[in-house]
């Protein structure tokens, strides 16, 4: 039996994580969910749960309070079944969804509508899965009820500074990089955002930028083997991790070396999931493990993706 807090202490991937949703006959296209900022081209600072490994935050869901999580690795929003049944929110005239987390079975879904307001900003005319987003938040230890995902994240600039616990959305058409911003390679692939990694001095290949996902990194079966991960006498061990698939096992090799968004890391615990069958997921996932350090800027209209490096915290001294 593993302790909640030896479990929470390892998990390696939480939230949507990994081409969470993906579409099986809907090929309708729809207006895309319009943005709107209280005061200028930006909210306000939003505060996050000190020392967060997700973007959590909270907003309201068609007049209701919802806390949410801003999900990179999620092509599109979910909102929890059982909270979506108690605000009587009207379903998409649409055909359903195909929903996969990076391991376990999918589900099929449908979409609802409904209008959110976070901080300084309303999101009018969102669509939204419906998912049984309790259990996997009863499974993280956080309460929240949304997903924030990349239909309503290629509308705005996400501005999450980790180091100071807080985050913010920008008018990607007004967003001025900070001068102290340093560009990391990111192509959009599907319209997820990309980035190459290498193992232990491997050939480059390219793994999803999830803010959903709390590890450093975490690469599939067939990814991991082609990095020398699973080669025959290495030290393996196991650790739980939670996506939409449900409570897993996976496998965790500490990698020598991983070369990262301009950086060469050593020594970093990379956890190695069985994906979906059939399921449009990635090689692997690059989380707030290591995003975690910077004050990460995604702005996926633009295709950049943007790390500043923490400076020094200034506290005033109170006077005598």
């Amino acid at each position: 039996m593993i302790s909640r807090r030896a479990l929470l202490s390892r998990l390696g991937l939480v939230a949507a994580g990994g081409g969470a949703l993906w579409l099986v006959r809907d090929r309708i296209p729809w207006p895309p969910p319009k943005a709107t900022f209280a005061r200028g081209d930006a909210t306000p600072w939003i505060r996050l749960p000190r020392d967060a490994r997700l973007i959590e935050i909270a907003g309201e869901a068609a007049g209701a309070p919802v806390r949410i999580v801003v999900d990179s690795g999620a092509q599109f929003s979910a909102i929890d079944r059982g909270l979506a049944q108690r605000l009587g929110l009207p379903q998409s005239m649409t055909l359903p969804m195909l929903a996969y987390g990076v391991s376990g079975q999918p589900s099929l879904t449908h979409t609802v509508r409904f209008d959110l307001s976070l901080p300084g900003l309303s999101v009018r005319g969102m669509r939204a899965a419906v998912l049984d987003i309790a259990g996997l938040s009863a499974a993280t230890g956080r309460a929240f009820q949304l997903l924030l995902g990349r239909d309503v994240l290629r509308e705005l600039v996400l501005d999450a500074d980790f180091p100071r616990d807080r985050v913010r959305f920008h008018r990607p058409d007004t967003f001025v990089a900070p001068p102290d911003a340093r560009a990391v390679p990111l192509k959009l692939t599907g319209g997820a955002p990309m980035t190459p990694v290498r193992v232990e001095g491997s050939a480059a290949f390219d793994v999803l930028v999830d803010t959903g996902a709390t590890g450093a990194l975490a690469l599939s079966t067939e990814a991991a083997r082609n990095a020398g991960l699973l080669a025959p006498g290495r030290p393996v061990t196991r650790a739980h991790s939670v996506s939409l698939g449900g409570v897993s096992l996976d496998q965790m090799v500490r990698a020598r070396t991983v070369e990262a968004a301009g950086m060469t890391l050593r020594g970093v615990d990379v956890q190695i999931y069985a994906p979906s069958a059939r399921g449009p997921i990635p090689q692997g996932l690059l989380g707030t493990g290591l995003l975690g350090r910077f004050r990460v800027i995604l702005d996926l209209d633009a295709g950049r993706l943007l790390l500043v490096a923490p400076g020094p915290l200034l506290v005033r001294e109170p006077r005598p």
